[in-house]
């Protein structure tokens, strides 16, 4: 199963938020901004037989448009990643729904909100916006391939004892992921082989 760490790759320029022309993304990289890059090229893997190169990746995102924001807009490469691969492609904001996709073999990546309400909430999985893979579910706990993963990451004030790590593999319950998510539009963008 391929997991793929944006830490990694700062040497693969990937520029973001190009619409504005004072962004430090203008410089940017995929260690800074190719979380839903990597997640993309994860989900790739796991549902089919072929492979989706980061490279190729960062192309088709500038190529049609997803890097103007800060980041990916996966509401624009999902679809496209999705219809190249011979994927399904749908999005929800209930947890439920993204479970019941992850039990039935499809893949979910999570889009998570960071830190919020003036300092109350501390984010689980970024202290901004960022996309996590998530791989299955067993009710109780989702596993979860996080692209900026990293063995002490959780350890951070605000994040301990939500999550438990084997490698770069990391469970949290559903409520955890939900939370971690609930100020995003939509929550979960699901794939699945067609």
């Amino acid at each position: 199963m391929k997991y793929l760490n944006q830490l990694k790759f700062e040497y693969i320029p990937y520029q973001t938020n190009t619409r504005d022309p004072s962004s430090d993304m203008n410089q940017g990289t995929v260690k800074l901004a190719g979380c839903g890059l990597c997640s993309l090229c994860m989900v790739v893997d796991h549902l089919t037989l072929s492979e989706l190169p980061l490279e190729r990746c960062v192309e088709m995102s500038i190529q049609s448009g997803a890097n103007y924001a800060p980041g990916t807009d996966m509401n624009i490469l999902g679809p496209i990643v999705a219809e190249k691969y011979g994927l399904t492609f749908s999005v929800t904001d209930d947890i439920e729904q993204a479970m019941a996709h992850l039990r039935k073999g499809g893949r979910v990546i999570a889009n998570v909100g960071g830190d919020r309400d003036d300092g109350a909430y501390t984010g689980v999985f970024s202290h901004g916006g960022h996309y996590i893979t998530l791989v299955s579910t067993d009710d109780q706990e989702i596993c979860v391939l996080d692209p900026s993963w990293r063995p002490d990451k959780f350890e951070e004030p605000g994040r301990e004892g939500k999550v438990r790590q084997d490698g770069c593999f990391v469970y949290c319950t559903p409520q955890v992921l939900d939370r971690d998510a609930d100020n995003r539009s939509p929550r979960y963008y699901m794939f699945a082989r067609k």
